[in-house]
């Protein structure tokens, strides 16, 4: 999450000073609180992720992937769709590359409709892509505006929605690690109007924007309910989902399109990410780099925020597994090395935002 690719402007509901920021306790963001620093490499499209079907020979090839950072965001919504449109070619046997979160979410939603259902992976949970996911649920920063489509973009909207409502049913169910928090936007100026939120205003519980009373002491914030999933439960709990409803797991990497070509299923779902730039010849698919630095867990701590400090990103993003701190965003970088003086940014950045919630 960066900041939003919004469309369009809305005037936001009355300020409220019920925003206070007090209620709220600082992150413990040092050094010794960090246990460990993971990277990721997000799949990035400037005109947007791939969500279509094409004929190739007697194959029928959906795609969903290219999400950039919010393939466990945009779940419910694009592999749902890519699974709907998998069921409607009438086969019973589908096969689904890969077993991240697209993956996963297609596998079961087919198996639960009685389908044949294969995934064909490398790499299985916890060492997918999307287990590396900060994942607050508020889709941005997966296309590059100049680069899309009105059609991608009314596309989107639905996709959006669904995926939104998808997620709904998971909330505080046990094991699933899906829970609501306060979040706040937060931003470097103050204005009367901003953009509208990716998919509408009305699926962001409890929206309101201040220029008072703004948490860090702020110029504006919008604050809203979000949703954060910990991938570290989420994934698992999918996974044995769609295993209980019949889909198998086979691990397999293919190195070229024949080889895809060459499964028996006759229609195939390519959730593999990255990989679909060699798969598939997708010349626009790109990594963007992505660094997140996890503290000890605050209970205490039951809100997010995203925004930026002297210029540059950061976001935290609280878990029962500890706290998310993140903000990284490299453009085609794929060094998968943690770079450390990116988490001495990221722990002395919360630190010093910390610092200003005490000094209020």
């Amino acid at each position: 999450l960066g900041a939003s690719t919004l469309a369009g402007c809305a005037t936001m509901p009355p300020a409220s000073n019920t925003l206070a920021p007090s209620p709220y306790l600082p992150v413990n963001s040092q050094m010794n609180r960090v246990t460990r620093t993971v990277v990721g490499l997000r799949p990035f499209r400037p005109s947007g992720y791939r969500l279509e079907a094409e004929t190739i020979g007697q194959k029928t090839v959906i795609h969903s992937y290219g999400h950039g950072g919010c393939g466990v965001t945009m779940s419910w919504g694009t592999a749902a769709t890519a699974a709907d449109w998998a069921s409607d070619v009438g086969d019973k046997d589908i096969a689904i590359l890969g077993c991240g979160v697209q993956g996963l979410t297609a596998a079961l939603v087919l198996a639960r409709r009685g389908h044949n259902v294969t995934i064909y992976a490398k790499d299985l949970p916890p060492h997918t892509t999307s287990n590396i996911a900060g994942v607050l649920w508020w889709p941005t920063s997966y296309y590059d505006r100049e680069a899309t489509t009105e059609a991608f973009h009314a596309m989107d909207r639905l996709m959006i929605r669904r995926a939104f409502f998808g997620f709904l049913p998971y909330v505080n169910r046990p094991g699933y690690g899906v829970y609501w928090a306060d979040h706040h936007q937060l931003m470097t100026r103050a204005r009367e109007s901003v953009g509208v939120l990716p998919g509408g205003n009305d699926i962001y519980p409890e929206l309101r924007g201040t220029a008072e009373n703004t948490l860090f002491d702020m110029p504006y914030q919008r604050r809203f309910r979000a949703m954060i999933i910990d991938p570290d439960y989420y994934l698992d709990a999918i996974m044995k989902d769609a295993q209980i409803a019949g889909a198998k797991i086979v691990q397999r990497s293919f190195d070229t399109k024949s080889d895809v070509l060459s499964l028996k299923q006759n229609v195939i779902l390519n959730c593999t990410g990255l990989g679909a730039g060699v798969l598939f010849d997708d010349k626009e698919l790109m990594p963007i780099r992505g660094q997140l630095t996890h503290l000890l867990p605050q209970p205490e701590i039951q809100y997010s925020y995203t925004g930026s400090l002297h210029g540059r990103g950061l976001y935290m993003f609280p878990r029962k597994t500890g706290l998310v701190l993140g903000g990284t965003f490299d453009r085609g970088e794929t060094d998968l090395t943690p770079d450390s003086l990116e988490i001495k940014r990221m722990v002395e950045g919360h630190a010093e935002l910390a610092a200003r919630l005490e000094a209020i």
